[in-house]
């Protein structure tokens, strides 16, 4: 997040220095104030944002988990566990994905489409084990592996909650309204647009 922050101090003043710069020199020539802006540069500022990690869901989940016994432990090697599970999802846009097709440049005003929103990370903070059990008399040494299908299932089920309360539409609107302040505090005219959520689904990265 600080990191985040920083780079949207460092890119207002790149964009203000660079607009106001353009207007002191045109006045130094004594020609009509104008500001030459092109797609190219405006790409190059906003792009140095990397990413929008606008919003943030946090979720707390329970698992439940069944494992069948052998007839020849008498069953006695079946488990039976409930796990809550807290984490936490992240989405925003890749402003990596913005291109020259996106930005248009009116006289003075700049028209930017952002790239549709998308789910940035989902992560596990900790698990807690409820209940876990082995057997009907919990003789048997569990098997840690269950762990690992855990976690799994914790991350699809943060994934889920988070997209059914509209967390790509949060983070597009939210997206939008960055862009548009961090124009806005260089003074520089601008709309913004969003472009349709992609399907909320788990990061390549995050799987």
């Amino acid at each position: 997040m600080k990191k985040t922050i920083m780079a949207v101090f460092a890119v207002v003043s790149a964009l203000a220095m660079w607009y106001f710069s353009d207007k002191l020199n045109s006045k130094k020539e004594n020609i009509p104030t104008h500001t030459v802006m092109s797609q190219s540069s405006v790409l190059a500022k906003i792009r140095e944002l990397n990413r929008l990690e606008s919003t943030a869901f946090y979720i707390d989940t329970i698992i439940r988990t069944e494992k069948e016994g052998n007839w020849y432990t008498l069953w006695q090697d079946s488990q039976k566990g409930i796990f809550v599970a807290k984490g936490n999802a992240v989405a925003g846009i890749d402003l990596n994905k913005l291109v020259k097709s996106n930005i248009s440049v009116l006289d003075e005003r700049i028209v930017i489409q952002l790239p549709p929103a998308q789910i940035l990370s989902v992560q596990l903070d900790h698990i807690e084990v409820y209940d876990w059990r082995t057997g009907a008399f919990n003789l048997l040494k569990a098997d840690t592996g269950v762990l690992d299908t855990v976690q799994v299932q914790a991350k699809q089920q943060l994934l889920q909650q988070a997209c059914a309360n509209g967390i790509l539409r949060h983070a597009r609107e939210r997206s939008q309204e960055q862009i548009e302040r961090l124009f806005a505090l260089a003074k520089i005219p601008v709309s913004v647009y969003s472009a349709a959520a992609e399907e909320c689904r788990m990061p390549v990265l995050a799987r």
